[in-house]
């Protein structure tokens, strides 16, 4: 008997999977954890062609809606720094960035106006700083106003505009230095900071130690130097702490100087140190400091603060008079020879032109001579030097480079220029020989403005003038208004030959560039067809409203005259930076119209400080300033003046008024 026994099935131990279940489960779990903690990496030059873009190619494809109020600060800040971002640590805002947002908080709080969220851009960090950036152009855009913010923060406390004015009887001190930066310049490239003041300052001293910028190509022995916010509280404790602010400073000569030495010591042949007794604190004047060509701490508009140039005005009719006879005895020496045709020269070229080159600017008075270098024929430095100060003298760009334009200026004989000289006389002998203690001159042909008293240029800029289909007239007037936000009420011949034609074929646009058609009783209408036809038969009026579109700009300077002619700012920036700026309907365009309101003003009842012209050119309402003094202003068409450095000056006849063709060009 057999018997068959079955084999037992054994079962298999569940230990195993638990363990490989519980490893995945481990393996997931870090992962998520992890993945958690892992901040995304912002590649080093991802932001770099938004910001190349804004500030370098294409300033009008800014995306943001807040403006930037010192765009030649943060693109110098930018380029030094390789367009990188300043504030953030990949996608999340640093330290720094942190701390300046709490002391702009805090500074706005103490300084209850709209005007200073505005320029700290408080509102658009307030709608955009609820999430976290991750777009690379969100990220790039708050870069960028954050910087700027900072440069308008540590512009204001540098200038003490965040504190309360001070009394009108007070005098107000005027810088005469130039190019005041807010940052820092050590060894070592440019560097972000985070820093806090001792614990021995006070609180409301500001905590915030800003942006340090290094340049590679400057260096201090001092060590690190530190932008400290304003202390709004007592003064008196300054006696215990050196709270004299730090700042680098540029002159227009070119020459750097290192302020923040209590001892004043020398680090090196290029820098020159001031000195603060503690004893004697440190009074900025209220947003008055900085010039165009200095450091660029400007608003969105570049004017830069008003700066006091205080330099001889000149233009008289004996030194006319006494260059005429000096180009009579030029042309009769025979010692002045043309330029003869070659190639375009500049310095390092050698060819035989140079030695001929180099006698002519002798003739001239350009080149100074020093022995047996008239006949080398190498174009040198001091070769140069003498062509930049012909070009100065002549309205050409001062590049040292001898081209056509340079060429043809130099080859001008002796015997014209003293006929424009003759010109010239008579125009000046038109004028009173005493212009006034205050007036304003714009040279048409210069394509300059001056605003002088007593005899010194206090105010220069550039202007743009009538084309020569549109000449602007020689006047001889006052100033009446000044009109902030001002509007425009379209000339006949404009409104016929330019508004009209767009408006019939874009009515929206033009209604949103603030145009309307205003009827006898002054009412706004808007710019149908049929309002259109009233206002093209002569029936109504075209007007522009005032505020950012407006086509004068921001301010208007009212001079009373037949040709309806007035000063007035520009939205075309651009234009400035040009040689020849003719491009008007006749009206004079200025470069710096705050400013000039600022020096106008300053003297009328009231404040009229720079601050507040900077509120009342925001927004769009209108406000007219009469002007209780007799402020004159002089049109005038100077081909040829001598200037208070006895310097001779030429510039082409634009509008062909000399009857001289050789000097049209």
């Amino acid at each position: 008997m057999s018997y068959f026994i079955p084999e037992r099935r054994k079962r298999k131990s569940p230990l195993p999977l638990i363990f490989l279940g519980s490893l995945c489960v481990f393996a997931l779990y870090y992962a998520f954890t992890a993945n958690q903690k892992t901040v995304p990496v912002l590649p080093e030059n991802a932001v770099r062609p938004h910001l190349v873009n804004w500030l370098e190619d294409n300033p009008d494809a800014w995306p943001a809606q807040d403006p930037i109020f010192n765009p030649v600060a943060v693109r110098r800040i930018y380029r030094r720094t390789d367009y990188r971002l300043l504030w953030f640590d990949n996608y999340s805002l640093s330290d720094t960035a942190n701390d300046l947002l709490k002391q702009l908080t805090a500074s706005s709080s103490g300084n209850p106006s709209s005007m200073v969220d505005y320029r700290y851009h408080l509102g658009y960090f307030d709608r955009t700083l609820r999430d976290t950036p991750q777009r690379l152009q969100m990220a790039a855009v708050l870069d960028v106003l954050l910087t700027d913010a900072f440069i308008s923060y540590a512009q204001d406390t540098q200038l003490d505009k965040l504190r309360p004015q001070a009394p009108k009887q007070q005098p107000r001190l005027r810088m005469r230095k130039k190019d005041i930066t807010p940052v820092n310049l050590t060894e070592g490239g440019f560097q972000m900071a985070s820093t806090r003041v001792s614990d021995s300052v006070d609180d409301d001293s500001g905590m915030f130690a800003g942006l340090q910028v290094a340049a590679n190509d400057y260096s201090t022995s001092s060590g690190r130097q530190y932008f400290r916010g304003y202390n709004r509280g007592d003064r008196r404790s300054s006696q215990s702490v050196d709270r004299s602010r730090y700042y680098t400073q540029r002159s227009s000569q070119g020459r750097v100087y290192s302020s923040g030495s209590r001892y004043g010591t020398s680090h090196s042949a290029r820098y020159s140190t001031r000195s603060y007794p503690q004893s004697y604190p440190r009074v900025m004047p209220r947003f008055r400091n900085l010039s165009e060509g200095g450091s660029g701490l400007t608003p969105s508009h570049g004017e830069g603060m008003y700066v006091e140039q205080n330099t001889p005005f000149g233009n008289d009719a004996q030194a006319l008079r006494e260059q005429l006879v000096r180009y009579r005895n030029m042309a009769a020496s025979g010692q002045w020879r043309p330029l003869p045709a070659g190639p375009a020269m500049t310095l390092g070229a050698k060819h035989p032109n140079v030695a001929h080159l180099r006698n002519l600017l002798s003739v001239y008075g350009d080149y100074y001579s020093y022995g047996g270098e008239s006949n080398s024929n190498r174009f040198d430095q001091r070769l140069h030097d003498a062509v930049v100060r012909f070009q100065r003298r002549h309205g050409l760009k001062p590049d040292g480079i001898v081209g056509k334009q340079t060429r043809q200026r130099m080859n001008l004989s002796p015997s014209a220029r003293a006929a424009i000289i003759e010109t010239n006389i008579r125009r000046r002998e038109k004028l009173p020989a005493n212009l006034g203690d205050r007036f304003i001159q714009v040279n048409i042909p210069g394509y300059t403005l001056d605003y002088v008293e007593r005899d010194r240029i206090k105010l220069s800029m550039n202007v743009v003038v009538g084309k020569k289909i549109h000449q602007t007239p020689e006047i001889n007037t006052r100033v009446a208004r000044v009109v902030f936000n001002p509007t425009w009420t379209v000339p006949r011949s404009i409104l016929v030959n330019e508004i009209l034609p767009k408006a019939r074929a874009n009515p929206h646009g033009m209604e949103n560039l603030g145009y309307r058609v205003v009827n006898g009783s002054g009412e706004y209408l808007p710019l149908n067809s049929q309002n259109l036809k009233r206002a093209a038969a002569g029936g109504f009026l075209m007007r522009q409203k005032g505020g950012e579109k407006n086509i004068l700009g921001r301010v208007k300077f009212e001079i009373p005259n037949s040709d309806e002619i007035y000063l007035h700012d520009t939205r075309a920036k651009s234009l400035f930076s040009l040689t020849d700026r003719d491009y008007s309907h006749g009206c004079v365009r200025l470069e710096k119209p705050r400013q000039l309101a600022e020096v106008l003003l300053q003297d009328e009842p009231g404040d009229w400080s720079r601050f507040r012209i900077e509120q009342l050119t925001t927004g769009d309402e209108t406000t007219e300033v009469r002007m209780s003094k007799n402020v004159k202003v002089y049109l005038t068409y100077w081909t040829a003046w001598v200037d208070g450095e006895g310097r001779m000056n030429f510039r082409p006849d634009i509008y062909g008024k000399d009857g001289l063709a050789a000097n049209q060009f």
